[in-house]
């Protein structure tokens, strides 16, 4: 039986930091996005292409409680 995936189990930490893109060889810098999911705050980052548009990766940069 298939279960939905919310993805965040699947997720490696990383380090919020540029990289050289594998499509155009130009520096991507990493998009932050913070998603509250059961009671925690998961702050991501996503790094897409500049030239191009298409995703190249994305991670868990921190897990944090909500503040209440």
């Amino acid at each position: 039986m298939l279960q939905n995936n919310n993805n965040v189990n699947n997720m490696q930490m990383v380090r919020a930091i540029p990289i050289a893109s594998p499509i155009s060889g130009e520096t991507c810098f990493p998009r932050i996005h913070k998603v509250e999911r059961g009671g925690k705050v998961y702050t991501e980052a996503h790094w897409i292409d500049p030239a191009s548009g298409a995703f190249i990766r994305k991670g868990i940069v921190s897990i944090d409680e909500v503040q209440k």
